[in-house]
């Protein structure tokens, strides 16, 4: 039986904060549980997901592709496919990009791409505010206007971290992997990824759409997200 790795999203009911669950994909056991049948499965969490030691440092995908690595390694294991689930697909990219492994991808819900308000972003960024006043106001913002529920859950580190990772746009970064190792598998509903620039820039790779589907298809449509994994 192959073996998958499977690389989890960034759910706010994991956070250390929230959550008493010890396993990051426990909001999608059904599709676990599943998948298991077809594979033998290791998962891990991410630095301050359900009670995973954080960093004195924010990171970027670089250094979440880095953890993975070391897990790994640590753990002397070798899989044959690695599964990045939302967030986690951006990570799965930039690991295959960073340490040139010859695992196989299949990206769900991947965030190489997301949808964001431009304006509020560069208004939030700007160049021309001070850092320090730039990080309250865009907190502010985040957590009373928008709600960011990733903002109001998270610890400091996870905080600055998403900040950090949401503007990462790495549809790029998929095209230098090897088009026979990867698949893509998207809703078609997915409000929270760019389907439209994934769909184009992508187009010669191996995506496979889900009708009707939004960002959660592995509780949706479960049987049919692991009917095509496991083609």
């Amino acid at each position: 039986m192959k073996s998958i790795l499977l690389l989890h999203g960034w759910n706010d009911d994991n956070y250390t904060s929230r959550s008493t669950s010890k396993d990051a994909w426990n909001n999608r056991k059904k599709f676990v549980k599943e998948l298991s049948k077809h594979f033998i499965i290791y998962k891990l969490n991410f630095p301050g997901f359900c009670g995973q030691p954080e960093y004195d440092k924010p990171f970027d995908l670089d250094e979440y592709a880095r953890f993975v690595h070391l897990y790994l390694l640590n753990n002397n294991l070798k899989v044959d496919y690695i599964l990045g689930y939302s967030f986690g697909g951006a990570v799965a990219v930039r690991y295959n990009n960073i340490y040139d492994n010859n695992q196989k991808l299949i990206l769900v819900s991947p965030a190489i791409s997301r949808k964001y308000s431009s304006k509020n972003i560069k208004v939030i960024d700007s160049p021309n505010i001070i850092y320090p006043i730039r990080k309250f106001f865009r907190d502010m913002y985040l957590i009373h206007i928008v709600k960011n529920p990733y903002m109001i859950y998270g610890t400091p580190f996870l905080r600055e971290s998403y900040q950090i990772i949401v503007r990462q746009d790495i549809v790029d970064k998929v095209k230098d992997i090897n088009k026979k190792n990867v698949t893509i598998i998207i809703g078609e509903k997915d409000q929270m990824i760019n389907t439209d620039k994934i769909l184009t820039e992508l187009k010669d790779y191996n995506i496979h759409v889900i009708k009707d589907g939004k960002h959660d298809i592995a509780n949706t449509h479960t049987s049919e997200l692991v009917s095509i994994i496991c083609k």
